[in-house]
């Protein structure tokens, strides 16, 4: 038991931090205001154990323009703040790039770019891919300059539209690490840190 608590601890300590998604491959809209939440858990397995932590988050996008709009997003372990540029907007596939700033308490700083592709669906309906690429920036006791990890993720959710101002979205994501700084490692190396979540999406 110690073990295990031990290693859900490091969740918090050692790289991870909120790489869900919760949204559609779309902009909101120009003036167009999105809030969301969502009750989430991170895990991650090795041979011998595995750690969850439960977190939350909850956010707004407002729509700059038809093809931007900016995100906000509050976590229990941090905090968001990203733009969203719509790149292709068809009328099965649509595509936005998200580059984005997270700051994870107490040390970490990461520069993250997904990249989320949508298939539109009747009813307004969507399924949200979202692959990302994440670089990380960790203050570490006893040494003199920032650590430097590399992580690269994968999302994939499903958008479904309950009434006219509702949806909900489950989605799974997944992170492993990239590069590491030679004696140092994340909780993800050589394995995957899952995050579940259900999102509920409100668009006005």
């Amino acid at each position: 038991m110690k073990r295990a608590a031990a290693i859900s601890m490091s969740l918090a300590l050692s790289g991870c931090y909120s790489f869900s998604t919760l949204g559609r491959a779309h902009t909101v809209g120009q003036h167009h205001l999105e809030v969301f939440a969502a009750p989430e858990g991170i895990l991650v397995a090795t041979s011998k154990q595995l750690a969850l932590r439960p977190i939350g988050e909850i956010g707004a996008r407002y729509g700059v323009t038809k093809d931007v709009d900016i995100e906000a997003r509050v976590t229990t372990l941090g905090g968001l703040l990203a733009a969203h540029v719509q790149i292709l907007r068809g009328d099965q596939i649509e595509m936005l790039v998200a580059p984005g700033f997270v700051f994870t308490a107490p040390d970490k700083a990461s520069f993250e770019l997904p990249l989320a592709t949508g298939i539109r669906l009747p009813h307004d309906n969507e399924i949200v891919i979202a692959p990302r690429l994440v670089y990380q920036l960790r203050a570490a006791v006893g040494v003199d300059h920032p650590l430097q990890y590399a992580f690269v993720g994968l999302s994939a959710g499903f958008a479904w539209r309950i009434v006219k101002h509702l949806s909900l979205m489950p989605e799974v994501a997944t992170l492993g690490q990239l590069y590491a700084p030679p004696g140092f490692a994340s909780n993800v190396a050589g394995t995957l840190g899952i995050q579940l979540a259900v999102g509920v999406l409100l668009d006005f």
